[in-house]
């Protein structure tokens, strides 16, 4: 099982600022997402946005030289968390062999927002909800404080992952999802679709 990879700074200076800016213009407009987010009570969510897919593109062998592993990009998701909504427990499906949770900003921006990975734990006193919004007890195994720039590379397949209620008044962030170009789950490629930024189906 892979341990978790905790990345400070992912990407150049110049390179977050954009996205985040972009993503700024994206949160003041929000006519312009036509489908909601049914994992999380996250305000914004968007799949396979293509400046998100660039940045998961262009960032496939940083991921790579990371995990010793040669990887295909399968899509990208991007969320923006407000006060009060959260992440409930889960892992991720086929296409999401490795992925990268990265902040592209926040506000305030010196408050981290934790990732927290674990697992069942019938004789735990700490509870999180699942996606039906019932309590569970869990096993914390690692959690991770995120600020802007900081990256989390995982396999979100082998553990549950979550977050607990936001207390930003904005929480940005991408996930950029990849498979083992000669692993279990190599179909997934562009997540079966004809390439990057199409859309599924």
């Amino acid at each position: 099982m892979m341990k978790p990879i905790f990345i400070e700074n992912f990407f150049p200076d110049e390179i977050l600022k954009v996205a985040y800016t972009y993503s700024i213009l994206k949160y003041s407009n929000k006519t312009l997402f036509d489908e909601p987010d049914r994992q999380s009570s996250s305000i914004i969510g968007k799949n396979s946005d293509y400046l998100m897919e660039a940045l998961l593109d262009m960032s496939t062998r940083v991921v790579e030289s990371n995990v010793n592993k040669k990887l295909w990009p399968t899509y990208s998701f991007f969320r923006i968390y407000d006060r009060g909504s959260d992440l409930p427990i889960h892992i991720d499906k086929p296409s999401c062999e490795y992925t990268v949770a990265l902040c592209l900003g926040c506000d305030p921006i010196d408050k981290p927002y934790e990732i927290f990975i674990g697992e069942d734990d019938k004789n735990s006193s700490y509870k999180y909800f699942d996606s039906d919004r019932n309590l569970k007890p869990l096993k914390i195994d690692e959690s991770f404080p995120m600020k802007p720039n900081n990256a989390l590379i995982f396999k979100g397949m082998e553990k549950l992952h979550w977050r607990e209620y936001c207390q930003h008044d904005h929480y940005i962030t991408v996930f950029l999802h990849y498979v083992d170009q000669e692993g279990d789950y190599k179909d997934y490629k562009f997540d079966q679709r004809e390439c990057l930024g199409a859309k599924k189906g």
